[in-house]
């Protein structure tokens, strides 16, 4: 059972997306229920991937403003947030060291989710 604060959101979101993204999104529901906060990071940007990737966009977004979306600052930050997950590196040659910690993790993940919602709404706006 969704919870009824997710219920909004939800509908909203998943009607538009094709049934991959859309089991990713709930699989964000879910991380987001269970404080899996890297989780929502990583999925969030695979979802706007995916759109990314899609061949019917121009019915959705006009060109310009789907390039501007791509390489925007929020996303380009997404990007870099969820590789900084995935390709762990111990920084041993730079003396730099990237502990990913729950707070941190917590607060990116609210970015990363309000940054796909912003962008699902500036894609889907017809």
């Amino acid at each position: 059972m969704i919870d009824k604060e997710y219920k909004f959101e939800i509908e909203v979101i998943t009607q538009k997306l094709n049934p991959n993204s859309r089991k990713i999104f709930h699989e964000i529901v879910l991380a987001k229920k269970n404080k899996m906060w890297a989780t929502v990071i990583v999925f969030s940007l695979t979802i706007l991937d995916n759109i990314f990737h899609q061949e019917d966009m121009s019915d959705m977004i006009d060109g310009i403003e789907l390039n501007s979306l791509k390489y925007s600052k929020e996303i380009n930050w997404l990007r870099k947030k969820r590789n900084s997950i995935l390709h762990f590196e111990n920084g041993l040659e730079d003396k730099k060291l990237i502990f990913l910690n729950d707070n941190d993790l917590k607060k990116d993940s609210f970015r990363a989710y309000s940054i796909l919602f912003k962008s699902l709404m500036k894609i889907y706006k017809n």
